[in-house]
């Protein structure tokens, strides 16, 4: 009799120990997924962060040539849209790229030059609402004569 029980009992520690087994095989699965998922996202959040300073930095190339490449500059505490005038960015697929000078509130030789990339393509969050992912740089310039010098990045 005691043979019969301990039949028993190993086919049903072999059955918890192939569960155990299946349950982390399913779970590195998930977790390859997720990597993969992360992986992606960084990409595009790659993407879009050198789109904008890219095109930050070929404004700002101009303005360091000429004080005057956009015209008019928008008054103390206004903000001016160039993305006309900057030319053309080469981006990743469904990047818009907006492009924005900035002079301060307190009236100085300072100038920001700063751009928005945004991602138009579906974003893929699982929450079911639709988010629109964006990346913004701006980079601050100073007045030098007739042209703007590079300051910072902020």
């Amino acid at each position: 009799m005691a043979h019969k029980d301990e039949r028993g009992t190993v086919s049903a520690v072999g059955l918890a120990v192939l569960t155990v087994i299946l349950l982390l095989g399913l779970a590195a699965t998930a977790f390859m997924r997720g990597g993969a998922d992360v992986t992606v996202e960084y990409e595009r959040e790659m993407q879009l962060r050198l789109a904008a300073e890219s095109a930050v930095e070929t404004a700002t190339a101009k303005l360091e040539r000429n004080a005057n490449a956009y015209g008019d500059l928008p008054d103390a505490g206004e903000t001016k849209e160039v993305n006309k005038d900057v030319g053309v960015i080469p981006t990743a697929e469904k990047i818009e790229l907006h492009v924005f000078i900035e002079t301060p509130r307190e009236r100085g030789p300072f100038l920001t030059v700063g751009a928005a990339a945004i991602d138009e393509s579906e974003t893929r969050v699982p929450d079911g609402e639709k988010w629109l992912r964006a990346k913004i740089v701006r980079a601050r310039m100073e007045k030098k004569g007739d042209h703007y010098v590079w300051r910072r990045w902020y």
